[in-house]
């Protein structure tokens, strides 16, 4: 009914005296000449309409009039748009609502695609997979050797001495480009990242790792090759603090090898730097079987090496135009690739 009426009888509505109200909503009708089944046709309408809008946006305010002689009150609903107040909380709440969605899919994302990222527990994420995120049980039982082992305990020891686990600091999405931390890494390769004790200037340095039997260069023995890049990227890292941007490439790399280095077994890199001139670091180490627990001394020379290593003239400038410096720092092979 509020449709055939004119607006300005509906605003008037609330000062007309209700038998004058009554009066002209009737005259209305009959000065339309409208059957009333046109009137049920429209109330449709309205309501169709009505059911389609918004719950907020259906505001009406109701008015009832008494039209006398026994006749039933009549009721008019006149639609208000909703106030200021009301429209501004409803913005705020959508805006709210959509980032609380946005934030609530990227941790989702982030779940399914980049696990790493968000894992927090540090026991967790030595003993993960560096390319699925899932550990086997033969890699948590590496990982548990290696943190309960009385060297690395002694290490934990030192005051002067800090531990990392560098590959795990390499970005998920870079580790595949990365040798030592992607395709040599895996059940029966290298099962677990190496785990590293610094003295953080540069001077010394300590890994330890196991080297699975799929790193063999015959039946049995791992290859050569593989445990001259695990010399190359350990020393490497051992002097890079000591360098004024912390990187630097191998300019020459001499490898004694004193003994073969058997597959299945924990091995522990001692590295130490010599010398230091400007971009130039001369570093030396060995490579040892790692002791059973409760031995005395250190374990059998497998090998020994020297390096020289000399920092590139434009890695400065180089290293303030890539991003996230200190991840793509975090490996030498990374550094390495980008230069």
């Amino acid at each position: 009914m509020a449709g055939l009426l004119s607006r300005s009888l509906l605003r008037a509505g609330t000062s007309i005296a209700p038998k004058q109200a009554s009066t002209l909503l009737r005259g209305s009708i009959r000065a339309q000449n409208l059957p009333r089944r046109i009137y049920a046709q429209a109330s449709l309408k309205s309501y169709s309409r009505n059911f389609t809008t918004p719950p907020w946006k259906q505001q009406y305010r109701t008015h009832t009039y008494d039209s006398g002689d026994g006749n039933p009150p009549v009721k008019i609903q006149i639609h208000e748009p909703p106030s200021f107040f009301k429209r501004a909380l409803h913005f705020t709440g959508r805006v709210l609502g959509g980032i609380f969605i946005v934030t609530f899919g990227s941790v989702i994302a982030l779940v399914i695609y980049e696990p790493d990222m968000i894992v927090t527990t540090e026991a967790v994420r030595m003993a993960m997979h560096p390319e699925e995120g899932i550990s086997d049980d033969r890699t948590l039982e590496i990982e548990a050797y290696i943190q309960n082992h009385p060297i690395v305990q002694k290490f934990r020891d030192d005051p002067s001495l800090i531990e990392t686990r560098p590959h795990l600091d390499i970005p998920t999405l870079l580790r595949p480009n990365v040798l030592t931390a992607g395709v040599l890494t895996g059940p029966d390769r290298i099962a677990v990242p190496p785990l590293v004790f610094t003295d953080g200037e540069g001077k010394k340095l300590f890994a330890i790792l196991h080297v699975g039997e799929q790193l063999c260069g015959l039946p049995g023995v791992i290859h050569g090759g593989l445990l001259a890049t695990l010399m190359d990227e350990t020393l490497a890292r051992c002097c890079f603090p000591a360098l004024p941007n912390k990187i630097a490439m191998t300019a020459n790399l001499d490898i004694n090898y004193r003994a073969p280095c058997k597959a299945n077994q924990f091995v522990v890199i001692k590295a130490e730097t010599t010398k230091v001139e400007g971009r130039k670091a001369w570093v030396s180490g060995r490579l040892e079987s790692l002791p059973l627990p409760g031995a005395e001394g250190d374990g059998k020379l497998l090998l020994e090496a020297s390096a020289l290593m000399i920092e590139p003239k434009n890695i400065g400038t180089l290293m303030r135009e890539v991003p996230n410096k200190d991840s793509m720092a975090a490996s030498p092979r990374a550094a390495i690739e980008g230069a």
